[in-house]
């Protein structure tokens, strides 16, 4: 493997035995003076994590400091796990990425310009579907699925914005769309979908939905945002995240090793993962109209990676997580903050760690 050397910003071959460099005071010097409580980052090289770090705090004026076991939301990058999702589900013959969601939610009246929308519409914002869902009926109260079956009413039953895979509109509602159809065609819960077929044959331990903390503890990171121009911290219930039916969007946490792992995984490091190098591939694949975003990726070119990278990020407005991966280079930078306004020192802590540890 190759390890970071940090002050020297070069590469060095060690030993595969060899611990993570601990870039921890590179991220206080970031976030020092930020709206940045606390901040996680790791980079992954051929499978192995050669340097991660935490800095700050779990919540704003508490003392208790951000570990590497900490959860994060990662807000969007949820979305790419989704589709993940859907491949599983796909190679299973339960449904398949042209399959259009007329002929899945049937007990439904579905306008006509939508009738011809696919799975793999839905999980590359090319669907349809508004940025801004209006007038929503679920009730936070009611079950993710029970939320989720309420959007897709709400949205397949009225005019598209756009012809379906004529345009792309970046949008949390195709990607419920999408895991409503996954709902629907395997009669599970998309929450029980992710943690069986996805996070737990990664080995995923830490990963959870909604806000991370728990009211009255500070037992793991608080989001914040602000509020009359000052960052607060936001109880984790009722509003410390997004509903649950826009949840096969944006509503997985877990710590900053597990989302390494998971970048990973997506690099193609793992000899028996639940998806093949052909399914991966397909993932990362532009989808028409377009050649800039996948199922769940932006696809960019950048000379530090060799060619095509693959990235997204995410915020529920409360935390901000960012992950860039070059397949070439089998290389992968992921950081996560507490904050919505962290986006800027997350670009930079990726900047750093990009500049410091992807091989030359």
């Amino acid at each position: 493997m190759i390890r970071c050397i940090l002050a020297l910003c070069a590469s060095l071959a060690v030993t595969a035995a060899a611990e993570p460099v601990d870039v921890s005071a590179d991220l206080a010097k970031l976030i020092e003076g930020a709206p940045v409580p606390g901040m996680a980052a790791a980079v992954v090289l051929k499978g192995e994590v050669v340097a991660s770090g935490v800095a700050g705090v779990r919540k704003l004026d508490e003392p208790q400091k951000v570990g590497l076991g900490d959860h994060f939301h990662v807000g969007s990058c949820t979305k790419s796990m989704t589709a993940s999702l859907a491949a599983m589900i796909i190679a299973d013959g339960k449904i398949g990425w042209e399959t259009k969601v007329s002929d899945v939610f049937k007990d439904i009246e579905i306008h006509r310009d939508y009738r011809e929308a696919t799975l793999r519409q839905m999980l590359s914002n090319s669907g349809g579907v508004p940025h801004v869902l209006k007038n929503p009926s679920w009730d936070r109260n009611q079950s993710g699925p029970e939320q989720r079956k309420a959007l897709v009413k709400d949205v397949l039953s009225v005019k598209p914005d756009y012809t379906p895979g004529q345009g792309r509109v970046y949008s949390n509602g195709g990607f419920s769309i999408g895991g409503a159809a996954l709902e629907k065609v395997t009669g599970k819960a998309w929450e029980d979908l992710m943690r069986d077929r996805l996070f737990k044959p990664l080995g995923i331990t830490s990963a959870g939905f909604g806000a991370p903390a728990t009211n009255g503890k500070v037992d793991q990171p608080y989001g914040h945002h602000l509020v009359d121009g000052k960052l607060t911290a936001v109880n984790p219930q009722p509003n410390g995240d997004n509903p649950a039916a826009i949840g096969p969007a944006g509503t997985v946490c877990m710590s900053v090793l597990d989302f390494a792992k998971y970048a990973s995984f997506h690099l193609g490091d793992l000899k028996k993962g639940p998806l093949s190098q052909a399914q991966l591939d397909d993932l990362h694949r532009p989808v028409p109209p377009g050649d800039d975003y996948a199922c769940g990726w932006g696809v960019m070119q950048r000379d530090w990676a060799g060619g095509t990278t693959l990235t997204h990020n995410g915020s529920n407005t409360m935390f901000f997580a960012v992950m860039w991966l070059s397949p070439a280079k089998d290389f992968a930078v992921v950081v996560m903050c507490n904050s919505g306004e962290g986006a800027k020192v997350c670009d930079q802590a990726a900047s750093l760690l990009i500049g410091k540890c992807a091989p030359k």
